[in-house]
């Protein structure tokens, strides 16, 4: 079995978890993950398997969609709602421009991980350093977030959509609006919404669907790769590509960097870059 599914994350799980869970259900060892949510976080969880596991990094480097729920006038300790609290400042309510202060925070910025995340330094994730009180310098990383809209709003909480670039960490961008209010703000859920062209209503499966279910819920391998330019060969061409020779490839269209290989019979192959009229192959399915 090869390809990708797309699993709506129940909360109280991590992104470990719910392939183990998965191995155990498909009876399938070569599973993995594709972009890690948190245990609080809900939504779409691309599930890669077999040889779509090649192309796992493909889709963690995709821009993303999520639906974040936020209480203002509190900030905890991990960024969301099952930390402890260490902020509290009155919250007066939305201003009138408050849209404005959406749009201010839309656009490339630099942004520091929070200690609660996955990123390691040390051998060891930084939630690992921040439980045991010790807290780490941490490069600032060049997100781009590209659209925040106003979903609903009530007293004191608001629910956000989000668009924004891999590596986009989203309990520090509320902590961020909350000071920009002359508040404090935390994440209280959180739901992916879209992960590159993949949605939660595009045969999204659960654990509660069954085997045959989930097996016929799998995409293809290339489900997550349309963001590459895509590039056909000829019969002659695929056996040299298939052994991992580059080919000549004289594109109409200046094509130039990592593209998706097919057969004239719309195949997929694998992955290749094209430079200087040569097309060399990077990652292939195999064919055993």
């Amino acid at each position: 079995m090869n390809g990708f599914l797309i699993l709506d994350k129940p909360e109280g799980l991590t992104s470990a978890q719910c392939v183990y869970k998965l191995r155990s259900k498909l009876g399938i060892k070569k599973i993995g993950h594709c972009g890690t949510l948190d245990p609080l976080a809900t939504g779409l969880l691309p599930v890669c398997i077999g040889e779509a596991t090649k192309f796992s990094n493909f889709a963690t480097d995709l821009d993303k969609v999520y639906e974040v729920g936020v209480e203002f006038g509190i900030e905890t300790d991990t960024g969301d709602i099952t930390g402890n609290i260490v902020s509290k400042a009155n919250f007066t309510g939305f201003k009138e421009d408050f849209s404005q202060f959406l749009t201010d925070l839309e656009g490339i910025q630099n942004q520091i991980p929070p200690m609660y995340s996955a990123i390691k330094i040390n051998g060891n994730p930084l939630y690992y350093w921040a439980r045991k009180g010790v807290y780490l310098y941490r490069m600032p990383r060049k997100v781009d977030i590209q659209k925040i809209e106003l979903i609903d709003k009530s007293i004191n909480t608001a629910i956000l959509k989000v668009s924004c670039s891999k590596g986009t960490y989203i309990r520090s961008f509320i902590e961020k609006l909350g000071r920009n209010l002359n508040s404090f703000a935390t994440v209280i859920s959180l739901r992916r919404l879209e992960v590159g062209d993949m949605h939660l209503n595009q045969k999204s499966c659960s654990f509660e669907d069954s085997y045959q279910s989930l097996i016929d819920k799998v995409l293809p391998c290339d489900a997550m790769l349309s963001d590459l330019h895509k590039v056909k060969i000829k019969k002659e061409d695929v056996k040299k590509v298939r052994n991992g020779l580059s080919i000549d490839y004289n594109a109409l269209l200046k094509i130039k960097g990592l593209v998706r290989i097919y057969t004239e019979k719309e195949l997929f192959l694998g992955i290749g870059e094209v430079s200087d009229n040569k097309l060399q192959p990077k990652r292939l399915i195999s064919t055993n």
